[in-house]
């Protein structure tokens, strides 16, 4: 469980910490730096932010640097962000790899930007895949960072091959690329099929008159990338790129068996991402820290009773809200302040 969170000059904050307790509520209005905070605490779990790609973002405007502690039952850890890199530390020890910080402890965020898994492009479907299997399955991360540099050697080898090369090493890095990228397709199966049991489950508490399912959409099927991407070889030459992958997968959200993308509401889409996102604690079976970005406010009372219960059941819940008139739990307030920290 989270204990404390202390940052300075993350965001649009200069300075502050916070204690948590079980269940917490942030309370602020809009501009004050709720989410922010969220922010914080997914970033150092993860190493990644749920908001921007670029982590010079979150560094306060006009600083040199963001610092983040987040202290829990059992660690502390700290990052240091710059423009150029970032130093990561974990119960004072100064951590070089990141692959052994990230998952330090798991988090599970909701929020409207979850609304792109549905709504945007393969893209956001495969981070989020890569994302939360990086949590549940302790190998994926380690087999991805595999296959990601396979795969940028390839590329930088075909920007030097031309037509008529020998391509004896371009064979050999492909047979290497395709035994990694089933390892990839393998994992991302088991991982959906798992999710989609339980993401079914979750939905139907949530809204029994409607379905859901989750559909894997692999770019190429299982033992066949290296014949595929032989015969891709003369188009690759010319793009210059490894054209055919799980860097290419995706899935497919449906809705009552069409597109949840173009056949759900904006309220029901809503619903199926927290459904979603349910579902994955179930999967991770470790203790988890629910994010909750202000995504409950506009659902029916029943159904927020509902998913607050669910919550209750086992996890630490850190929600934010721009006015808490229901919750019984820690409430923690933040005034919002001008760019030079005033208030």
């Amino acid at each position: 469980m989270i204990k404390s969170l202390f940052v300075k000059n993350f965001r649009n904050h200069q300075e502050l910490s916070l204690s948590f307790e079980k269940f917490n509520y942030i309370e602020g209005l809009n501009g004050s730096g709720k989410t922010s905070l969220l922010e914080a605490l997914y970033y150092v779990s993860l190493l990644k932010s749920f908001r921007t790609s670029d982590d010079k973002n979150l560094i306060k405007s006009g600083s040199e640097y963001a610092k983040v502690i987040v202290k829990t039952t059992n660690d502390n850890y700290e990052v240091v962000l710059t423009e150029s890199s970032k130093f990561l530390k974990r119960n004072n020890k100064v951590i070089t790899k990141m692959s052994e910080f990230i998952g330090g402890y798991k988090v599970v965020i909701f929020s409207l930007e979850d609304l792109m898994i549905i709504r945007g492009f393969p893209k956001e479907r495969r981070m989020f895949m890569d994302i939360e299997m990086s949590q549940v399955t302790n190998s994926y991360l380690k087999d991805l960072t595999v296959y990601k540099q396979v795969l940028k050697e390839r590329n930088a080898l075909l920007k030097q091959l031309s037509d008529g090369d020998d391509l004896t090493f371009l064979k050999i890095i492909t047979k290497r690329l395709s035994l990694e990228a089933d390892l990839i397709i393998t994992k991302r199966t088991a991982f959906l099929k798992d999710l989609n049991s339980a993401f079914k489950k979750h939905f139907k508490r949530l809204n029994e008159k409607d379905g859901v399912s989750i559909i894997y959409e692999p770019d190429v099927g299982l033992n066949s990338l290296e014949v595929v991407l032989n015969e891709e070889l003369k188009k690759e030459l010319i793009t210059k790129t490894t054209t055919r992958g799980p860097h290419r997968d995706d899935f497919m959200i449906t809705f009552n068996g069409k597109l949840a993308k173009t056949h759900a509401s904006g309220g029901q889409q809503r619903l199926i991402m927290i459904a979603l996102k349910i579902a994955l604690l179930d999967l991770l079976k470790d203790e988890v820290v629910i994010l909750l970005d202000d995504v409950l406010s506009e659902l029916d009372l029943e159904v927020k009773k509902m998913i607050e219960n669910i919550f209750k059941e086992t996890k630490q819940v850190i929600m934010t809200g721009t006015d808490n008139n229901y919750y019984e739990i820690n409430n923690i307030y933040l005034e919002r302040k001008s760019e030079d920290g005033s208030k």
